[in-house]
């Protein structure tokens, strides 16, 4: 018997004994998890940015996209498309990447069914159940949708080097719509032109490798040549990346990584964005969710049989992609982030390695005796169910998404008018907007500062030197606020409570009255332009979903207002 036929045979007896009815369930599975519930939770800031940007024709929507964001436009297409057919409510803003998160599953499923082999198998599994994919597909947000075209990407890649199947045609196509997706996708297609070496005699010459690699290099040009500004746009509108890896080593990112991919390895305290984690269970649980991940990354690398290491088998070959596919991607972040901007952003800009991260733990399952395997797979599958319950009604409800629906449920059932003005600062447009229109609660929106409307689902940077600038801006809506506001109005204020402030409410309850002193900058300017140094009574103190800080808002009657030459304590 040839060495091909040597790994192929043991390849199959590996996991090939699964029959249909399990890779069913599989499916089944895969689609309970994303699509139970899926309407229960709110939307939070950056999923209702996805539903206000597709609201507006395409052509507009597209042009904003590219002068004032710094993504791409396919995924906001097909959630345009989406929303036409099936509305705008959560569940359906959500089916997208719900449907992608599914379609995931499926692709590795029939690899794997036309493969004959058992890794793609444990792979379809892990896929179906770990937390990172099912969160993402429980989002509509474009992550999913990455995950699926850089699954194809990663699979039609590898089955050309391997001389296996033409599916050139597949790689230019998934590469080019990853390119379309988001712009972080360039670096899974710049990680896999020089894998050429690793391939078999049987794969594609080198001309017609980088030939195929042309559509989404060529597609990545146009988008970046289109916006050149995006790049600087992302420095500015994720600046707290910068501040998250000040207080994080960024060295280890590729670590954080690979401990958000495994269920219940990274806690929430070291995370810098929303994700699904087990925020309250001991630190052993995720020391050993970590280790049995190592333990099946040994195990794919080390436990794989072939010819001897100066004639790698196709096994051999394979693991090697898959190994560049999940490292080279995390460490070009890195070094795009040491060298350029902080672009590296857990659980989001790495869920283009997170396939082949699937592919080889799978791989590691399959080499393992099958009860260990069975028995890994079961405690991640509970780690997923924990850390997800939440969101789907069970366990501590404050963890899963809800705060941005309710205040504005408790904003249009106390007295919002329709000539009150809502004044939003960074990040509380989106999703409060959303739902006071979901809700029929018509009223006026403004922004302060002005810069928090240029991107509602974003942070700016606040200059040092802004002070007169925003007591200028402030009194400057304070005046168009008084031409359209009438006596018996209010303007509700959104803003960040002050550190040492917010420090105390979180130990004790929150107090009746808040002076300008105790409001976040910028946002103290606008208040001081109203009512001077007189205290407020908040409307509502809260801690916004997946935002840091603790958050204010101020409904603040016309009749309070200060005369603007009185702005004094009285």
């Amino acid at each position: 018997m040839s060495p091909r036929s040597l790994v192929v045979t043991a390849e199959t007896d590996q996991g090939s004994g699964h029959p249909l009815w399990f890779l069913g369930i599989t499916l089944l599975v895969a689609a309970v998890m994303r699509l139970y519930a899926l309407g229960r939770e709110s939307l939070w800031c950056d999923e209702a940015y996805t539903a206000l940007t597709v609201r507006l024709p395409l052509g507009e929507m597209v042009s904003r996209l590219m002068r004032t964001d710094d993504a791409p436009p396919f995924f906001y297409m097909l959630q345009k498309l989406n929303t036409t057919l099936a509305g705008d409510s959560e569940a359906a803003l959500r089916a997208g990447p719900a449907l992608a998160g599914i379609l995931a599953v499926a692709v590795v499923l029939w690899w794997a069914h036309r493969r004959g082999t058992g890794a793609s198998r444990w792979s379809a599994v892990l896929l179906a159940v770990a937390t990172y994919g099912v969160f993402h597909a429980r989002q509509a947000r474009s992550y999913a949708l990455l995950i699926l075209l850089a699954l194809l990407f990663v699979l039609s890649a590898k089955e050309m080097l391997l001389g296996r199947r033409r599916v050139g045609p597949l790689l230019a196509i998934s590469g080019a719509l990853l390119c379309l997706t988001h712009h972080v996708a360039i670096v899974l297609v710049l990680a896999s032109l020089p894998l050429w070496p690793l391939g078999t005699a049987g794969r594609p010459r080198l001309g017609s490798w980088i030939l195929w690699h042309a559509p989404p290099l060529a597609t990545w040009a146009v988008l970046w040549l289109a916006a050149s500004s995006q790049l600087a746009t992302h420095a500015e509108l994720n600046a707290w990346t910068a501040h998250y890896w000040q207080d994080h080593s960024l060295g280890l990112a590729p670590l954080y990584s690979l401990g958000a991919f495994i269920p219940g390895g990274l806690p929430p305290s070291v995370l810098g964005s929303g994700f699904a984690a087990s925020g309250r269970i001991s630190p052993f649980w995720t020391i050993l969710s970590a280790a049995l991940g190592l333990v099946c990354l040994l195990a794919a690398v080390l436990r794989t049989r072939g010819p001897s290491p100066g004639h790698p088998s196709p096994a051999r070959r394979e693991i090697a992609v898959e190994a560049a596919f999940l490292f080279l991607p995390l460490l070009a972040l890195l070094a795009a982030s040491l060298v350029v901007t902080p672009v590296y952003i857990l659980t989001r800009t790495d869920a283009v390695a997170y396939p082949a991260f699937a592919l080889l733990i799978g791989r590691g399952l399959a080499n393992l005796p099958r009860r260990v395997a069975r028995g890994i797979l079961f405690f991640w599958v509970v780690m997923s169910l924990v850390s997800l319950a939440p969101t789907y009604g069970f366990g501590d409800p404050g963890l899963a998404k809800g705060i941005d629906r309710r205040l504005a449920q408790e904003m249009a059932a106390d007295d919002l008018a329709r000539e009150d003005w809502v004044v939003h600062t960074f990040m509380t447009a989106p999703s409060i907007e959303y739902y006071l229109d979901r809700m029929g609660a018509p009223h006026r929106s403004a922004w302060f500062p002005k810069v928090a409307g240029d991107n509602i689902a974003s942070e700016w940077p606040t200059p040092i030197d802004s002070l007169q600038a925003y007591v200028d801006e402030a009194f400057e809506l304070r005046r168009a606020m008084e031409a359209a506001l009438p006596e018996d109005g209010a303007a509700w204020i959104f803003g960040i409570v002050e550190t040492s402030t917010a420090k105390a409410i979180m130990r004790d309850r929150a107090p009746e009255m808040l002076t300008v002193e105790q409001i976040g900058y910028p946002v103290s300017a606008l208040v001081y332009a109203l009512v001077g140094t007189r205290p407020v009574r908040p409307a509502s103190i809260y801690t916004q979903d997946w935002v840091a800080g603790l958050r204010v808002v101020l409904r603040i009657p016309r009749r309070s207002w200060v005369p603007p030459d009185a702005r004094s304590t009285d």
